[in-house]
Order: C-alpha cells, then sequence, then structure tokens
C-alpha cells in the first residue's frame, strides 16, 4: 500500500508539471510578437556606386567661361544618402572673366545631390590669392581663414561656420567663433568672441 502511494504522489506530480507546461506554452504562443525597432536599418553603411582617384571636375556658365573647379585625391558617391564623399579636396570659385577668385582645401568634403553644397571638414584653409600673384600659392594670400569646419553655398556664394576661426591678412589676424562671408563682395562678418591682433 505504501508502494502505492509513492507511484500515485510521483504520478499526480509529472501530470501537474505536464499540465503546467502545457498552460505556459499555450500562453506564450498567444504572446504578441517582439517588434524590432531596427529592422530597417542596414547592417552596415551604403556602399559607393562609384568612385575615382586624382579626378578633376570643372564647371561653366552659360557663357562657356569657368565657373568652378575641384580636385580631389579620391571621391566617392554614396547613392543612399545622395552625397559625393571627397578626400583632400581643392575648390577653387572663379571671376566672370575667368580668373581664379576663392581657394578652399581640406582634409575631406562633402557634396549634396546638387553639386552647389560643400561642407569642407579638417584642416580647413580658405583664401583670396593676389590676382598679381601666384593663385595656388597659399603664402601669396592677401586674405586666408582657417577653421575645423565649413559650409559654402555656391547658388547664393557664401560660406559661413559656427566653429572657431583664424582670418590672417596682411595687417594681422583675427579670432573668432563663426562667420560669414559673402563670396561676391568679400564682405566677412565675425559672428562670436571677436579677437583681433595687428602687425606693427
Amino acid at each position: 500500500m505504501l508502494f502505492g502511494s509513492r507511484l500515485k504522489k510521483r504520478f499526480l506530480g509529472l501530470a501537474g508539471l505536464a499540465v503546467l507546461g502545457a498552460v505556459i506554452h499555450l500562453l506564450d504562443s498567444q504572446r504578441p510578437e517582439d517588434i524590432d525597432l531596427f529592422s530597417d536599418v542596414p547592417d552596415k553603411p551604403s556602399e559607393p556606386d562609384y568612385y575615382a582617384v586624382n579626378s578633376k571636375y570643372r564647371s561653366y556658365d552659360d557663357q562657356g567661361t569657368l565657373h568652378r573647379s575641384i580636385q580631389a585625391e579620391r571621391l566617392l558617391h554614396f547613392p543612399d544618402s545622395a552625397q559625393t564623399h571627397l578626400e583632400v579636396p581643392l575648390l577653387i570659385t572663379y571671376t566672370p572673366q575667368g580668373q581664379a577668385q576663392w581657394h578652399a582645401q581640406s582634409q575631406q568634403a562633402f557634396i549634396e545631390g546638387d553639386g552647389d553644397h560643400f561642407q569642407l571638414n579638417q584642416n580647413v584653409i580658405v583664401w583670396k590669392a593676389d590676382l598679381k600673384q601666384d593663385q595656388k600659392n597659399i603664402e601669396n594670400a592677401s586674405l586666408k581663414l582657417l577653421t575645423d569646419l565649413i559650409n559654402i553655398d555656391l547658388l547664393q556664394n557664401i560660406a559661413y561656420t559656427q566653429s572657431p576661426i583664424t582670418l590672417e591678412s596682411d595687417n594681422g589676424h583675427m579670432e573668432a567663433v563663426g562667420l560669414k562671408v559673402n563670396l561676391n563682395t568679400h564682405r566677412v562678418q565675425l559672428l562670436d568672441n571677436v579677437r583681433g591682433f595687428y602687425a606693427q
């Protein structure tokens, strides 16, 4: 009788576990599925659809006059963002007479899809050389701007940044945080924390 009682208790325990397992399985199958908020995010960044090495690009106006030129050690275009990445770029704008006017170089640059909006970053130098001097020689520049990031809008012909800048000229140099430059009139507006150091 004792043996039968123990066997009965074991059977009831196993039956109870089986029922509990069935209930848990039933509840788990009715639970809503987990939502993956990042399912649309690609596993890796988009890859370029084309690239160029030692690229040179020239743009002309309606009269056939050279308007701007861009060269870079490497160019990569990313279709997903419609953005072009340039490595060690040099951007030059020209006067209506076809003379080089403004130069801008940096370690990297990004061009928006329309090709008129640039962002230059890392060791940015923007300069305007004296027309009588060698345009490509930064040392001959009558006006030179140093910063880590600058945006250039060639539709409005302005350059602007919120980053710290140093502006060097023949008369000395100025430091500030942020600036806006009208590339047509050469008017420079320093935005904040302006300090000037003049040559004697």
